[in-house]
């Protein structure tokens, strides 16, 4: 079926043509809906004509859909048009791997780069239970960007029709049979691991085969196996030795030579047994090259090209590799890169000066909590360090003993061999630290304001920029020189959009009298070996030398890394340069996934709600038939409050604005919403009816000086709970020059005025059910604790909790109080709140493995229904693959030719 320019299958539109194949043509077309160009492939009517075949297509391609894996191509719909079926999937702007090798081979460097992320991709479909079958360059897309997408996943499955020759029930990938063409091969046979020559049950390790060929087939220039014809190809991947490299562009290194080998072993038992450790191994080698020295060496060591290496020989061999190689010359540094796994997603990371330690920041396994890591560079291994639940922004002292975070509201340190952390300053909404060779630590305490310095004993706090910043603005991510003396800071202007494109990376000194801004940015600064470096716009890391006495830059920007991880709420990049350089960075910018589940008082999972999706603050509706959450929608960058139908189980997006909308809170009567809107650091609690007919009101907005608060642009607002009446809101201003405190905004005028007066942080307030007492936290003991008083009038005052505390809530009836303590159980309080209020034992429930927070706007990770009895809790779901990070040695070196 061939389709003309304008053509409309449902909401897409034709384009052009970009090409067809065995499997179908392919078109670009227009997303009419979402106004996106997308790939559109017609596949064969032969599929049309075969329901089972058919069924069996859409299975797959939602299998597919399912992975969402960077290195795999995006499925976004299946259709149907004139009785013949189509598939949708992202546009690619690039070319095929076939089209490169057909120039030749391709430099080493390359091919461990495209190997990683072709077998990263391979790992995480096999952890689905998706093979592909038909791994070739004719199926891997390389991107614009260096990027390698794979194609056609479960596709070649789908060529064979089940029952059609002798073989129909070997799942064959490649083979085909019909009456007429018996044992024809579809794509080639140089590719097929001999389990689907000969016709036998195929699995992941099938695939490592294919990817091994490839990765000769890149070296080399040629394909492994093939011979003059089929059957001559088929026999030579039975019985054939792999031959030796010729024809490369450089002597390919010996340990790069035994990780292709070991894929293309005959016998599937002597492969590497998972893509996981195949793109490890590959990792470790990222950027190493082949020496005359380093053949001798093996040569006499007597090692058998033939011999099988265990995964962990492998990575020893390529640290080896990478920790020699740099000496063999000291007059020229090259540039190294590997990948280095970790136990989950990581938020935030940091090195030690000499680049051998690392620290980040990772869900804990059980609960889910962030908690901090360690590991020495170079090593398979990473440690979590007990006591650090809820730890952020990570900083390691100079010589790499101790490691420096935040948590619990607090700065604390902790030594990276474990104990028990020190606290060494308050920082109620830290943004990040530094510790300088003079033993001083500068640190960011709030989301606003300076920055302030302790010793690294925790002695003499005091703030360091307080006399520097401007309203409105915020000092973070400080960043010491070697000398200890000078420091770079991002300040972060907040306010008008204008206003926002003034953040600027400044240099300071402790002495105060040094004060140069240095380039306009929106990214923590790093400092390396003379340069500073950053993250852009289009979340590039760059790198420019720095002239200190001058505090200028070089004209001369080089980009260092294509793609950060960047958090864009807050100004951070996912990298950290040490003094010698070396760089870790992650590039996945994915969002924490979370999954709303019901829980009873017991921890028995009692079902979900809606899709896993990075979501935040689940809000149960009156009536329990509707939950209020944030989702973050990460390819079309924004934020908005959606509401799911607990009994229909559907999802419909209740906000619309380009802002930031968040924190959504029903009225008492379940007819409005109050929300959270935030427009380039300007704040404003805005009301919508539920029903959703009518757009949002503003009730307060935070403009300097027309709030009766002495709130400033940049400052924040959160609706938290609603009086009784449906008259008053009590909310949280996050101030952008202190930390937070519990306010009371009147619906009708809104009118403001503060609920509780004092230098402590209180957040999360909850009115009881019946109107007479308020639930909140506050860390006016040096802990987050949870306290009640009275409402509408804050008198007296009564802690609840015991050992820490946080997100309160009551049961209907205000006879219960529930909150989480620091290491994420559940606790409940029996309370007695009628003339005067008096409080039991907490006990615990259930440990929640809760989302970690992203941002400060993350209130609740959970809600409760009006009985008390079930739990709705925003819970974190390890993602299938876990994206290494990645650590470039001698970073700001040009890459290995």
């Amino acid at each position: 079926m061939t389709l003309t320019a304008g053509t409309k299958l449902g909401p897409y539109e034709i384009q052009s043509p970009l090409g067809a194949g065995g499997m179908g043509e392919v078109y670009r077309a227009r997303d009419t809906r979402l106004g996106r160009d997308v790939a559109l492939k017609i596949l064969p009517e032969s599929f049309a004509r075969d329901s089972e075949r058919l069924h069996r297509f859409e299975q797959e391609a939602h299998a597919v859909a399912a992975l969402n894996h960077p290195n795999i191509l995006a499925i976004y719909d299946v259709g149907e048009h004139s009785g013949v079926p189509f598939l949708v999937s992202e546009l690619l702007e690039g070319e095929s791997l076939r089209a490169l090798l057909d120039r030749g081979a391709l430099p080493q460097r390359k091919v461990i780069d495209y190997g990683v992320q072709v077998a990263q991709g391979l790992a995480a479909a096999h952890d689905k239970g998706v093979v592909h079958r038909d791994l070739k360059p004719e199926n891997l897309f390389i991107t614009k960007e260096g990027r390698a997408k794979i194609l056609d996943f479960g596709l070649a499955k789908l060529a064979q029709k089940p029952g059609a020759g002798p073989d129909a029930g070997s799942d064959s990938a490649t083979m085909t049979h019909t009456p007429t063409a018996a044992g024809v091969v579809m794509g080639t046979a140089s590719y097929m691991a001999p389990e689907q020559v000969r016709g036998e049950a195929v699995d992941a390790r099938t695939d490592i085969f294919a990817l091994g060929a490839v990765l000769f087939e890149m070296l080399s220039g040629r394909q492994v196996f093939h011979r003059d014809t089929t059957a001559e190809t088929m026999t030579a991947v039975l019985k054939d030795d792999l031959p030796e490299f010729q024809g490369t562009q450089a002597p390919v290194a010996p340990a790069l030579d035994r990780i292709v080998r070991r894929c293309l072993e005959k016998n599937p038992e002597q492969r590497f047994q998972s893509a996981k450790d195949l793109s490890f191994a590959l990792g470790v080698l990222s950027g190493t090259e082949v020496s005359g020295a380093a053949r001798a060496a093996q040569a006499a060591s007597g090692v058998s090209k033939r011999w099988l290496w265990s995964s962990a020989a492998l990575a020893l061999l390529a640290l080896a590799a990478i920790a020699w190689f740099p000496r063999r010359n000291s007059q020229v540094a090259e540039r190294m890169q590997f990948a280095i796994s970790v136990p989950g997603e990581v938020s935030h990371a940091a090195l030690s000066a000499d680049g051998r330690m690392l620290a980040f920041v990772s869900p804990d396994e059980k609960t889910g909590a962030p908690m901090l890591f360690v590991q020495r560079v170079g090593t398979s291994k990473a440690t979590e360090l007990a006591g650090t639940e809820g730890a952020s922004y990570p900083f390691l002292s100079p010589d790499g003993a101790y490691v420096a975070f935040f948590a619990n509201a607090k700065l604390q340190k902790l030594a990276v061999t474990g104990g028990s952390p020190q606290t060494l300053a308050r920082a109620p909404y830290a943004r990040g630290g530094s510790w300088g060779s003079k033993n001083v630590i500068l640190y960011a305490p709030d989301v606003g304001g300076p920055l302030w310095r302790v010793n690294a004993d925790g002695s003499s706090a005091k703030p360091q920029t307080d006399k520097l910043v401007p309203p409105g603005a915020s000092h973070r991510w400080p960043m010491f020189l070697p000398d200890g003396e000078h420091f770079l800071l991002l300040q972060a202007q907040f306010g008008t959009s204008a206003q926002n494109n003034e953040s600027t990376i400044y240099l300071g000194s402790l002495a105060g009298n040094e004060w140069k801004p240095v380039v306009k940015a929106r990214s923590n600064p790093g400092y390396s070996e003379g340069y500073l470096f950053y993250v852009d716009e289009k979340k590039v890391l760059r790198a420019a030398a720095l002239d200190v006495a001058k505090g200028t830059l070089s004209a001369n920007v080089r980009v260092i890394a294509d793609t950060i991880a960047y958090q864009p709420s807050v100004y951070w990049g996912v990298f950290a340069v040490s003094e010698d350089g070396t760089l870790v960075y992650n590039e996945s910018a994915a969002g924490s996934q979370s999954r709303l589940t019901w829980y009873d008082k017991s921890g028995k999972a009692q079902g979900r709600v809606g899709e896993d999706a990075v979501q935040a603050n689940p809000m149960i509706s009156p009536d329990g038939e509707h939950v209020a959450l944030d989702i973050t929608d990460l390819k079309a960058n924004n934020l908005d409050i959606w509401i799911e139908d607990v009994k229909k189980g559907s999802s419909t997006r209740f906000t619309f604005d380009p802002a930031e909308q968040t924190d959504g809170v029903w009225s008492r009567d379940g007819s409005a919403i109050a929300l959270r809107t935030n427009a380039a650091g300007a704040a404003s609690v805005d009301l919508k009816r539920a029903n959703g007919l009518e757009p949002a009101k503003s009730i307060v907005q935070l403009v300097s000086g027309t709030n009766g608060l002495g709130a400033t642009n940049g400052d924040d607002l959160i609706p938290n709970s609603w009086s009784v009446d449906d008259k008053q809101i009590l909310c949280s201003l996050q101030a952008n020059t202190n930390s937070s405190e519990l306010v009371l905004v009147t619906v009708a005028n809104g009118e403001t005025k503060r609920f509780l007066t004092g230098e402590a942080s209180e957040s999360n307030g909850q009115i009881s059910g019946d109107g007479k007492w308020v639930a909140y936290a506050s860390n006016e003991s040096g802990e987050w604790e949870i306290y009640v008083t009275t409402f509408p009038g804050a008198a007296g005052k009564w802690q609840v909790s015991r050992g820490g505390g946080s997100e309160p809530r009551w049961r209907g009836d205000g006879k219960e109080i529930y909150y989480l303590s620091p290491t994420g159980v559940l606790m409940a309080v029996a309370v007695d709140a009628g003339a005067t209020f008096s409080s039991g034992t907490p006990a615990a429930l259930f440990q929640v493995r809760g989302r970690a927070p992203i941002s400060s706007t993350d209130l609740f990770t959970y809600d409760v229904t009006r009985d008390g009895q079930r739990f709705l809790v925003n819970e974190y779901v390890k993602p299938q693959h876990v994206a290494p990070l990645t650590i470039v040695q001698h970073a700001l070196a040009e890459p290995s030719k």
